[in-house]
């Protein structure tokens, strides 16, 4: 196996070198091979120097011991190498390592025959390195050898291939642990090979995560004597296999096995069953994200010194009333997340009876409902741990019974359905030391005194609930508080600096999303020495952050996170940066974005904070230069956000040298000018950029198009210009927006490299251009959801390729001057929300097949040469149906991120905080409302609704059916030849906001039953041959002016000047015999003066009519205001 150092290192002569020369000597050549890193990232490996008066044994990542040599003399040698996960960040974010990984460049060059010189070396760890040769090929398991005298061997995720040969093991006689996990080796022994395996009397820990093997492995491991750790988790051969039972009674060694994602089943025989008792030194088994049935549960109790098991994701209960049958006297932690269970009473009843002896239990995200121990409360007078999150118990929380567990330290709650009250559980939580009970809908205030009574409380989440009132002061009592969490509340009034001042143990708080009032001093915290994490983000502009008040206070703590955005800031120093930051060499995360703060962009920031990686100062004042040159060394810093500032300047082209681990970059909303540099192509992490709403110019680089997988760009709304040859450009990109620019010219297809089309684009923006020629078919995007091509100058019809945009949500291909029938597949995009064809050339009928659109909740086809009638069953779209596009913000406009801090507690251990960065959503939405033309993005687009068919020839009666379009908001039929009645059934679209039918033939009266339209603010019927009285001045019809009747001679009533002379003044006419309305008995003056203004309409004919036309055709300005321009003239 692992042969490693075939030959010693060409050109060193040994003889007459020290141990300590050879030794140094050989880390300066494992530094020299990082040199290719070094260009892309800091300085690795900084405390290994040429300084002779430093030992090389107090350098980093490494260890020593001492002997005596026969003289007598003592002398050090390096007994480990650590030089694990070299290239990621510190504190081992893996996220960064998954990215580097993919590119081949990043490869270690590393000569393995150089550890030959550490002579005493014991414990090497290369995990988490893609390691290949000075070729760059990634190194056959076969050409390692591994010196004898090794005892801990880490070679995890380094890139290995290849036959894994047991033989070559064997001879490792002091190995002790091993872990080879996740590296592409092949194994099949043979009966010779694992005889060998019985040389390895010391080694104890074997980890094979990820290696793909058969059951006869577990057989072959047998051999091993002493083997008590193994971890063969996501091993076996894909596809479900059998829970290997007899194979594993016969490691009998064994303490520790992980044999969880290895998708196993099982139907055990008692046999079987029974083989487990073989297992008498067992104490730990992992299971989860297995498929076994509930027979596990008694199958696993022949295992007679069980005390940890985790059946996490691994078991389906059915409706059992005993899921769990079997007897483990002795298991103290269970873990059962991610099961299906139908009745926590069933299960709580099973822990009490199966397992008496249990301290830890976690049913987290096993879709339980109902009332928490409504029915009995398990006897477990030993659980301290008690993990009940993310299920769906609803009511008040179960006081009584969470009080009988009279030893229970830790209760985890959070994200349920309970409500009520939480002052009366106080007293029976005295013990606790950690308590969550976030994402619930509790209400309280917190200026209850009970809560001081909680002393011995290490962790408080109380984040996303319903709290209101203030902070009581006594909390101040909670000396041994750690993690102090109240984010997403509705607490009020002003925080007290006695209640934080001798909060001194604490080490995360935040108080964000409140509503808070008055000043909050960071001086409160000068003797919080342990404090990592500050977060104050408020919703109100009541509250305010002093940040050097009193002037020279110091800041004890080293923060490693810092959130204060949307706080006021306020210093003596008028609102700047904080200056206490210089001074924080820890810091991870800095967020002061909404807080107006003035001045030149503090690039001093980047160049003190050589660990900072997150900076948001979005929506400030800052001014100046931008620069993005800020140190010699490259930078760590991975998002930087300095969007909504005055930023002037060019884009830095050393900028992949300086910040080469970005991973988002933000400098929208500014006026930064110049071209986009091609060294951005460079930035070989990068996956999102916004670069929208400045001055930039000249053509986007090809690499940056190219270079970068699955990237998110934003670049609309600048000067750049140019011409987009081909679509295989945007082969990686997964959104792209270019709006608002300068393109012009043909889009070309491809046609020879039709493999190379765009496959993982979601969002494409190339609206408001001048591009031309025909949509090219390359714009077939399958992945598609959203797709802007309006607002240019493209011709010909819609490709048939477009029937392939079974996902697409937007489809936007408006304001063109594109012709021909509107195709029939349209109609079977059935995830279609809005479909916009207006303003362009299509004629010939509405098809049928756009009302199986019933997810459609926009439609626009006017400005065309649409004729024939509207079809009926349009009254099928504009449903109700999820909220896609609330769900499509959080897709495209908030991206997860792995973050550098990681807070480890007793609740959350070892969580990797995770936060959305702000990545503008740029989905906008133009449709004609209100006689207005509007932008809708965002949600709102979730509960906008509108169907415009205005400006084109269709003719036939209105159907009654789009009566029934209860949802819609906007409905315009203008500018057709419609004939008819106005439907009565108009009086159902309750949510209707804006109704024109002008410049039509429409006969008939209005119907009375409209006022009942509450939320009706346009309505516009004038220019038909409507007659009769008006309906009342109720409600919405009391704001309508005459402008919404004029050009309906025939009219009369108020607001219009024409009145009627009837029998029942103000009523509408009835059908009953003796009430016949005599609308023609009116004010004849007024009468001839209507005729006279339809006279002039028709004098203007055809002139009038090709401005009608015009008008309907113009992708800018909406009718109203040329009739308002009309008027004046």
């Amino acid at each position: 196996m692992l042969s490693m150092l075939l030959v010693f290192m060409v050109g060193w002569a040994h003889e007459g070198i020290s141990v300590e020369e050879e030794e140094r000597k050989a880390l300066f050549e494992i530094k020299a091979s990082l040199v290719e890193f070094s260009k892309s990232y800091d300085n690795l490996l900084p405390s290994w120097t040429a300084d002779d008066r430093s030992s090389y044994c107090d350098w980093e990542r490494i260890s020593c011991n001492s002997t005596s040599s026969s003289d007598g003399d003592n002398y050090k040698y390096v007994d480990g190498l650590s030089l694990g996960n070299l290239i990621s960040m510190e504190e081992t974010d893996y996220y960064t390592y998954s990215e580097i990984s993919r590119n081949r460049n990043m490869m270690w060059p590393l000569n393995f025959s150089i550890f030959l010189h550490f002579k005493e070396l014991r414990k090497l760890d290369l995990s988490y390195n893609s390691i290949g040769n000075t070729f760059h090929v990634t190194i056959d398991i076969s050409e390692l050898r591994i010196p004898e005298n090794m005892e801990v061997l880490d070679l995890t995720a380094c890139g290995f291939y290849g036959n894994l040969q047991i033989q070559e093991i064997s001879h490792l006689i002091n190995l002790e642990q091993l872990d080879l996990s996740w590296n592409s080796l092949n194994v099949t022994p043979s009966i010779q090979d694992c005889k060998s395996l019985t040389r390895l009397e010391k080694l104890e820990s074997l980890s094979l995560s990820g290696i793909k093997f058969n059951k006869s492995i577990i057989s072959c491991l047998s051999f091993l004597p002493s083997l008590n750790t193994l971890d063969l988790s996501e091993s076996f051969e894909f596809g479900t296999s059998t829970f290997p039972m007899q194979e594993l009674s016969h490691l009998i060694s064994l303490k520790k096995l992980d044999l969880s994602w290895n998708n196993m089943n099982v139907t055990p025989s008692i046999q079987d069953c029974k083989s487990l008792r073989r297992l008498k030194k067992l104490e730990s088994l992992s299971l989860g994200d297995n498929n076994f049935n509930k027979s596990i549960i008694s199958c696993l109790s022949f295992l007679p010194s069980l005390n940890t098991l985790d059946l996490s994701g691994s078991i389906e209960f059915g409706t059992s009333s005993y899921p769990m049958q079997g007897s483990m006297s002795k298991l103290t932690h269970l873990n059962l997340d991610l099961n299906n269970f139908i009745s926590v009473d069933d299960v709580m009843r099973s822990m009490a009876l199966g397992f008496p002896s249990l301290r830890f239990l976690s049913l987290e995200r096993c879709f339980m409902g109902g009332r928490l121990f409504a029915n009995e409360v398990p006897n477990l007078p030993h659980l301290k741990v008690l993990i009940l999150s993310f299920n769906k118990f609803n009511g008040t929380l179960p006081i009584q019974a969470l009080a009988s567990f009279h030893y229970l330290e830790i209760l985890d709650l959070s994200y349920n359905n309970f409500i009520g009250s939480i002052t009366s559980i106080i007293n029976s939580l005295t013990s606790r030391k950690v308590v969550s009970l976030a994402g619930n809908a509790l209400n309280v205030s917190l200026m209850n005194d009970e809560f001081c009574k909680l002393k011995n409380l290490h962790e408080l989440d109380l984040s996303h609930n319903m709290l209101d009132g203030m902070l009581t002061e006594c909390l101040n009592r909670l000396s041994s508080l750690k993690f102090f969490d109240i984010y997403s509340n509705q607490l009020t009034g002003v925080l007290l600096p006695s209640m934080i001042t001798n909060l001194t143990s604490l080490e995360y708080v935040d108080f964000s999303h409140n509503e808070f009032e008055g000043s909050f001093s960071l001086s409160w915290f000068s003797n919080h020495t342990k404090l990592e994490y500050v977060a104050f983000s408020n919703d109100n502009d009541k509250f305010e952050v002093e940040t050097e008040e009193p002037a020279g206070w110091t800041c004890m703590s080293q923060l490693k996170v810092l959130i204060l955005s949307r706080c006021n800031l306020k210093s003596h120093k008028g609102s700047v940066i904080p200056s206490f930051l210089l001074h924080q060499h820890k810091l991870r995360e800095l967020d002061m974005s909404y807080n107006s703060l003035e001045g030149q962009f503090p690039d001093w920031l980047i160049k003190n904070n050589t660990l900072l990686q997150f900076l948001y100062l979005r929506d400030n004042s800052f001014g100046g230069i931008i620069s993005t040159s800020f140190h010699r060394n490259p930078h760590k810093l991975r998002c930087l956000d300095v969007s909504g500032n005055h930023m002037i300047g060019h884009i830095s082209d050393d900028i992949h040298e300086s910040l080469p681990y970005l991973l988002y970059l933000n400098l929208s909303r500014n006026s930064i000018d110049g071209v986009i540099p091609s060294s951005i192509g460079d930035l070989s992490l990068l996956e999102k950029i916004d670069l929208s709403q400045n001055m930039l110019s000249g053509e986007v680089p090809i690499g940056l198009l190219m270079n970068l997988s699955y990237l998110r760009m934003l670049l609309d709304n600048n000067h750049f210009t140019g011409k987009i040859e081909n679509m295989s450009a945007f082969y990686d990109l997964e959104v792209l927006d270019i709006s608002n620019n300068l393109f012009t010219g043909l889009i070309h297809d491809d046609v020879n490299n039709i493999s190379n089309l765009p496959t993982s684009l979601k969002f494409l923006d190339l609206s408001q251009n001048n591009f031309s020629g025909p949509i090219p078919l390359s714009l077939n995007f399958q992945n598609a959801r959203h797709i802007h091509l309006g607002f240019n100058k493209f011709t010909g019809s819609i490709p048939k390729s477009y029937s392939n945009l079974t996902k697409v949500s937007t489809l936007d291909i408006g304001n063109n001057y594109l012709s021909g029938r509107i195709p029939n597949f349209l109609g079977e995009l059935s995830n279609l929300r809005v479909l916009l064809l207006g303003k362009n050339n299509f004629d010939g009928s509405i098809p049928r097949k756009l009302c199986n659109l019933t997810n459609a909740n926009m439609i626009d086809l006017s400005s065309n040469l649409l004729s024939g009638s509207i079809p009926r069953c349009l009254q099928n779209i504009a449903r109700p149906c999820d909220p896609s596009f609330k769900k499509n913000y959080y897709s495209y406009g908030g991206f997860l991120i792995s973050k550098p801090y990681k807070y480890s507690s007793a609740l959350y251990k070892g969580y990797d905080f995770r936060s959305y960065g702000q990545f503008r959503l740029p989905n906008e939405i133009l449709f004609t409302t209100k006689t207005l033309l509007m932008a809708f993005k965002g949600d709102v687009l979730d509960i906008m609704s509108g169907l415009d068919l205005s400006c084109n020839k269709l003719t036939g009666n209105i159907p009654e059916e789009l009566g029934l379009l209860a949802q819609i908001h906007a409905l315009n039929l203008s500018h057709n030849r419609l004939t008819g009645p106005i439907p009565v059934k108009f009086s159902n679209l309750a949510n209707i906001e804006s109704l024109d039918l002008s410049f039509n033939g429409l006969t008939g009266k209005v119907p009375s039953e409209l006022i009942k339209l509450n939320s009706l603010e346009v309505f516009n019927v004038s220019f038909n041959k409507l007659s009769g009285s008006l309906p009342e001045l109720k409600a919405q019809f009391s704001t309508f002016t005459k402008e919404s009747y004029e050009g309906n001679p025939l009219l009369c009533g108020l607001p219009l000047e024409n009145e009627c002379t009837m029998e029942s003044h103000g009523t509408q006419p009835s059908n009953e015999e003796g009430s016949y309305e005599k609308w023609n008995d009116m004010d004849m003056a007024s009468f001839y003066g209507s005729c006279s203004t339809t006279w002039l309409y028709v004098m203007i004919g055809d002139h009038h009519a090709t401005i009608l036309h015009d008008l309907c055709h113009n992708p800018v300005m909406p009718f109203h205001h040329y009739t308002l321009d009309m008027t004046t003239k």
